[in-house]
């Protein structure tokens, strides 16, 4: 580490934080979705994270202390809007579910990349359209089921159908000892 960014935490952290955005960005998205949740789960996360920066310790990986504080900031956004509004699409346990598997695909090592783009070479097109619509943030989940004539629970049910196989497809890339 740089001299400079020793002597001075405040900095170390700012680019530990700066270097994680985007991953912490995705693991909102994973756990609730692109809209305003998501946003407000990430505005939250770097809120806490640079009130608590004395604790972080600079030799000390940052992102998985990140993702804890995101974790309960995730929680957080939606038990606030559950109180707000009866009709709130996901429940607790759900998000909960939703938080673990975000949690799991955040900070991709070089061989779950590999395993990652074998297992999305062998979704179907339609799947792999799904999946980029979504996760590139061009589709809302209503978009992309309003495009196809679909429900918002069918879509909502389809992609997690395709994140369960590839996260079992990625498992069974990585047992074999990479994308072979």
């Amino acid at each position: 580490m740089p001299n400079s960014i020793q002597n001075n935490p405040s900095e170390a952290f700012v680019r530990a934080l700066t270097e994680s955005q985007t991953a912490l960005r995705g693991y909102c998205q994973a756990s609730l979705g692109h809209g305003e949740e998501a946003k407000e789960a990430l505005q939250r996360t770097s809120i806490v994270l640079w009130k608590k920066r004395e604790k972080w310790d600079p030799e000390t990986p940052f992102l998985h202390w990140a993702i804890a504080v995101a974790k309960f900031e995730v929680l957080g956004v939606v038990r606030d809007r559950q109180r707000e509004s009866k009709r709130y699409v996901f429940d607790s346990e759900v998000v909960e579910q939703m938080v673990d598997d975000a949690e799991a695909t955040v900070g991709l090592n070089p061989e779950m990349e590999e395993a990652l783009e074998v297992c999305m070479s062998k979704l179907s097109l339609k799947n792999r359209e799904t999946l980029s619509a979504y996760y590139s943030g061009d589709l809302t989940i209503k978009e992309i089921a309003n495009s196809g004539n679909r429900g918002l629970g069918a879509v909502r049910v389809m992609l997690m159908r395709i994140r369960r196989s590839l996260g079992s497809c990625i498992e069974r890339q990585l047992a074999k000892g990479g994308a072979a």
